[in-house]
């Protein structure tokens, strides 16, 4: 260790009925070998043990300080540990997860050492609910090129520049399973990001933690998002480890991200039957979202009782605010428009009308509306969701 003055390390941890793991967490904090730190607990109103630990705590370390109060989940706790922190450096430790013995000493020397990293992380260990190490993270040096295929940092490993933190603006507090993930890939474009070939940490993995939880219905959609907002694109690896979102069920995909916690724009109105038929003219009227305005609006259509291609292919306008925006020739059984849509403008009045009334390229069926086909999904788009849909289509 160097000789100069030790800076301050804070290690944050948010928390939330853990009082299972809690107190491992904490001592595995404490008992460091690095003098000079404090550990702040971030607690959303634990309802469980948890409450009466933290209090122990505080009462006997003087390093150690704590809140507990309702809060918007995890990145929102972090956020209030970071406006919490008077240290130099920033350690985040979930409430399950454990540092090893001299983490947060090799991390300092680390930084020391190498003065122009705006982060770093080490080699972690992944563990069971027992606290038995089971696998190796794999983990590897991290830059914006490996990030963008995979998530190659630890999370209880990294630890960042305070002020490299604050200047990112903290985690995207929309963001509540990978928002770790999308913080390293904005720190990776303005910093160089350090790795200590040393085992760090443990990251536990139990039944109740949102790894094993939450992965298909949130992790994946957030983490798409977030490669889309951050790099305008998905890589193939991650198109081919979904495959089940190819083609028309990606429609499944963006469902999930439009659950997510952001904004989104939404349809207002539509003539749409309640059995999903379309009339000769189908409109739809929608609210765009100035945070994230939508940048074409898709219909995924279907013609029921047909051959999978169309004996004679039909034509459908779609008009935007009164102007022509784009013709498509529909040939098959299963199809999707997407219109395109002015970004600058917040409200859209779509109009899609078939060839003609009686849609003659279509074999008599019996009950079919006038309007041709079924507009199974209508969903506005914006610019991040149209990446992930044009991903997953081809």
């Amino acid at each position: 260790m160097s000789l100069s003055p030790l800076p301050l390390v804070s290690v944050i941890t948010p928390s939330y009925n853990q009082g299972k793991f809690i107190r491992e967490t904490i001592d595995s904090i404490l008992s460091q070998d690095y003098p000079h730190l404090e550990h702040i607990v971030v607690d959303g109103g634990s309802t469980d043990q948890t409450l009466s630990i933290l209090q122990e705590y505080a009462q006997r370390d003087p390093r150690f300080r704590f809140i507990s109060e309702p809060d918007n989940g995890q990145s929102h706790a972090i956020n209030k540990g970071l406006s919490m922190a008077r240290g130099e450096i920033i350690g985040w430790l979930n409430s399950d997860d454990t540092y090893l013995p001299g983490a947060i000493r090799k991390a300092v020397h680390a930084f020391q050492q190498h003065p122009a990293w705006g982060m770093l992380h080490g080699r972690g260990q992944v563990i069971d609910e027992s606290g038995t190490a089971y696998s190796a993270y794999p983990s590897e040096k991290a830059d914006a090129r490996s990030l963008y295929q995979s998530c190659v940092i630890c999370q209880p490993t990294a630890f960042i520049r305070t002020h490299v933190f604050r200047q990112m603006g903290g985690v995207d507090e929309r963001l509540q399973f990978c928002m770790d993930y999308e913080l390293w890939m904005r720190i990776s474009k303005a910093y160089p990001i350090g790795f200590v070939a040393e085992f760090l940490a443990s990251a536990r993995i139990h039944g109740a933690c949102k790894s094993a939880t939450q992965w298909h219905s949130v992790g994946v959609p957030e983490v798409l998002k977030s490669l889309a907002k951050n790099y305008s694109s998905i890589p193939p690896g991650w198109v081919s480890y979904l495959p089940q979102y190819r083609g028309m069920g990606v429609i499944d995909l963006l469902r999930q991200l439009k659950t997510l916690r952001s904004n989104s724009s939404r349809i207002t109105g539509m003539n749409r039957y309640r059995d999903l038929w379309a009339p000769p003219i189908l409109r739809i009227t929608m609210e765009s979202d100035p945070a994230a305005p939508a940048q074409f609006l898709l219909v995924k259509g279907k013609i029921p009782g047909v051959p999978m291609q169309l004996p004679k292919a039909f034509t459908l306008t779609a008009l935007v605010n009164g102007m022509m925006a784009k013709s498509f020739t529909v040939s098959k059984a299963l199809f999707a428009l997407e219109i395109p849509l002015d970004p600058r403008s917040l409200t859209h009045r779509i109009d899609i009308s078939s060839t003609s009334t009686n849609t003659p390229a279509l074999p008599q069926i019996d009950n079919m509306r006038v309007g041709g086909y079924m507009a199974e999904d209508v969903l506005p788009l914006s610019h991040e969701e149209a990446i992930v849909y044009r991903a997953f289509r081809n």
